[in-house]
């Protein structure tokens, strides 16, 4: 298993610096956490690594995108179903919440959940128990639940399409992630701590010039730390062994400093 720890978590501002004191300090109690912030900000990063801190670390982390399983099937992923349940089922398999049996759950895009299945969500937090679809045995849930999403999912209350009720179940610890333009300070300690993980996984080196960076650091990031970390990933297939100038850079990182 990958190990995490907040120092995957890069950066000195005063932001990033604030949630690596709030992971060390809930890590090892057993509330939910909710964690919010723009795509690519570093929200399950931020997840592992409440994972691998707490008491849980040596049972699974099973991560959910909710948003990108289809409605029709979201129940029999988060909690399987049982052989002839359905057309197609086959066999008997296990959800997610139960391979995630006394480890962590991270529900990521949680606000893309349909109501229907809020409810059952619901249910699992509040009593603890689940079945698979066809089943009437009630199976116990000792799992932690991490929830993140990039929507804004108070003005989804208001427009009745996520359950209020849920929203506090979940929402016990917060956490926002920052987006990178807010802490611009943060991109050159990021870009180092890319490029040394890149080098290890492509066998290849690349270093960039202090204006190439001043560049990277004075971009909108749109796209966040993900966005950035595909860049320097491109760099390295363009540029192997060696080093980068601003003007290499694609024309939309070029910016006025």
């Amino acid at each position: 298993m990958e190990s995490y720890t907040v120092q995957e978590l890069s950066g000195n501002s005063s932001q990033i610096l604030e949630i690596k004191a709030m992971i060390q300090k809930m890590a090892h109690t057993e509330v939910n956490v909710f964690i919010t912030g723009e795509s690519g900000t570093g929200k399950e990063i931020a997840a592992r690594c409440l994972h691998m801190m707490s008491n849980r670390r040596n049972k699974p982390f099973i991560p959910v995108n909710c948003g990108a399983i289809p409605h029709e099937l979201l129940e029999s992923e988060l909690f399987g179903h049982e052989k002839g349940a359905f057309t197609g089922a086959i066999s008997t398999r296990k959800g997610r919440f139960e391979l995630a049996d006394g480890g962590t759950i991270f529900l990521d895009e949680i606000g893309d959940k349909p109501l229907n299945m809020q409810v059952k969500l619901l249910r699992v937090i509040q009593e603890r128990v689940f079945e698979r679809i066809g089943s009437n045995q009630s199976l116990k849930s000792n799992v932690r639940i991490i929830a993140a999403t990039h929507r804004n999912l108070e003005d989804g209350i208001k427009q009745g399409v996520f359950r209020e009720d849920l929203f506090y179940r979940l929402n016990v610890f917060p956490i926002e992630m920052p987006s990178l333009r807010s802490r611009k300070e943060d991109v050159p300690i990021i870009i180092s701590d890319l490029i040394s993980r890149l080098s290890k996984e492509l066998k290849s080196e690349i270093s960039l010039s202090s204006q190439c960076v001043k560049h990277l650091q004075n971009c909108e990031w749109k796209g966040n730390i993900r966005e950035l970390s595909n860049l320097i990933e491109r760099l390295f297939v363009l540029y192997p062994n060696q080093t980068v100038d601003a003007g290499q850079l694609p024309e939309k990182y070029r910016v006025n400093i």
